[in-house]
């Protein structure tokens, strides 16, 4: 797991942000049908913010989301840590509503 590279994510306003975050989002992966553990959650933020040690215009709740381990590196280069797509969750393997794609998946049985 990457970890911060500056100590904004250390100090009280981003715990307070973080939890704000988790909690308006109900301790869930804000991805539909995500069932992914409560404990492997993440506070993303959906624009990246500047790469400073204290809080920035982009460290508020309207920039934030919760997402599983998973959702978070699919948003994320896998080595530089950057964002693809400006932070737009493209789900693989389902639609943009959530729903997988493939017909023979369980959720599409009657």
């Amino acid at each position: 797991m990457m970890m911060a590279r500056n100590s904004y994510y250390r100090t009280p306003h981003w715990a307070a942000l973080k939890r704000a975050c988790h909690e308006r989002d109900g301790w869930h992966c804000t991805v539909v049908g995500c069932q992914t553990p409560t404990y492997r959650l993440t506070c993303d933020h959906i624009r990246t913010r500047p790469n400073v040690d204290y809080p920035t215009a982009a460290d508020v709740l309207a920039n934030v989301r919760t997402l599983c381990g998973n959702h978070d590196r699919q948003v994320k280069e896998l080595s530089s840590g950057k964002r693809r797509q400006d932070g737009k969750l493209i789900v693989k393997g389902a639609r943009a509503d959530g729903t997988p794609l493939d017909p023979k998946h369980p959720w599409h049985r009657a």
